[in-house]
């Protein structure tokens, strides 16, 4: 039976964040060691490893996994055969436009995105999705959605105005900490109206 990845506590913590997001932190580091090309490369072989260890440890691919790592693979691979790396600078316009498309989509079937993001959570900050319903998880992936599109049109446009050094650190502050702030945010409303 497969578990998921990271538990409660300092240790389950901190392997979720390495199971998840241990792409982008293998290439922000190598960036600013060795360069645009191998830190593609070494983030692509981080895919890799996380990748494997989650079917040795018969562990579910969460969607923070997914998402972290696939846009990174996909647009680095494709740097890694040009000679002058240009896809990469464009991936957070595409990761966020289209996680946004993704998001709306969803709003079309019987369970939206949220709810999945939701369940893949660490169960220290996991809602209970019997008691929040399906209005609520809708109204969650629309505003989601908003926040995607908002943030890949920022990204398209310092794509152009910055380099990709800058670019990485603004990514990593502006993605990052508006993230963090979407997901406190949600967990401040929520324990407010409903108490958990």
């Amino acid at each position: 039976m497969s578990k998921r990845a990271g538990g409660g506590g300092k240790k389950g913590h901190l392997g979720f964040v390495l199971l998840n997001f241990g792409t982008p932190i293998v290439f922000f580091w190598t960036y600013y060691v060795w360069g645009t090309k191998p830190a593609i490369a070494f983030a692509i072989g981080a895919t890799l490893v996380q990748a494997l260890i989650h079917l040795i440890l018969r562990l579910k691919f969460s969607p923070f996994f997914i998402v972290a790592s696939g846009f990174t693979v996909a647009f680095g691979a494709v740097d890694l055969l040009v000679q002058e790396p240009r896809f990469f600078r464009l991936g957070p316009f595409a990761e966020n436009f289209l996680l946004g498309l993704a998001f709306l989509a969803t709003l079309l079937t019987e369970k939206p995105i949220a709810a999945w993001f939701a369940a893949a959570l660490p169960p220290a900050i996991q809602p209970d999705l019997s008691k929040i319903g399906k209005n609520y998880l809708r109204r969650l992936t629309q505003i989601w959605a908003i926040y995607f599109f908002v943030k890949a049109f920022l990204f398209l446009y310092l794509a152009f105005r910055v380099n990709l050094g800058q670019l990485i650190v603004l990514r990593s502050i502006l993605g990052g900490g508006s993230l963090v702030l979407m997901f406190v945010g949600e967990l401040f409303y929520r324990k407010r109206r409903w108490g958990f």
